[in-house]
């Protein structure tokens, strides 16, 4: 049995008794690979993801090694638990300490002087009394 290259492609031996090679035969039928898109591992960017995973096999392994370690530890690193989402905090919402040379708003005395009477109000700190605190 004697090979020979395939006389259209010129790269695959094939019998004696064969026309074309079974790549060009596919090709010439119109039945060419299909060729499925290369996709790369999102975590890392660099390397193919494995078939039915966003992740190659190295970072695969990886995430599976962490998730294996926070069951073990009975950690839960999921953020979606809290109460304060920073999207939800808009600047107007944020009390900022006060300063000393600022004055308090006269809404805010009203309500100081109701919870505590109106002695505490009209009271004066001077700076000695502060810095001692």
């Amino acid at each position: 049995m004697a090979l020979k290259k395939c006389p259209r492609c010129e790269l695959n031996y094939i019998t004696a008794e064969e026309n074309y090679c079974n790549v060009c035969k596919r090709e010439i039928k119109g039945e060419a690979d299909i060729e499925e898109p290369v996709t790369i591992c999102t975590e890392c960017g660099e390397n193919e993801t494995v078939k039915g995973s966003e992740l190659c096999s190295i970072c695969l392994r990886e995430a599976l090694r962490q998730e294996k370690l926070a069951e073990a530890s009975g950690d839960d690193d999921d953020d979606s638990d809290s109460d304060l989402d920073i999207d939800d905090v808009e600047l107007d919402d944020i009390d900022l300490p006060m300063t000393r040379d600022e004055d308090i708003p006269e809404t805010e005395l009203e309500e100081i002087e109701s919870e505590f009477g109106d002695d505490i109000a009209d009271e004066e700190f001077d700076d000695e009394t502060m810095d001692e605190d």
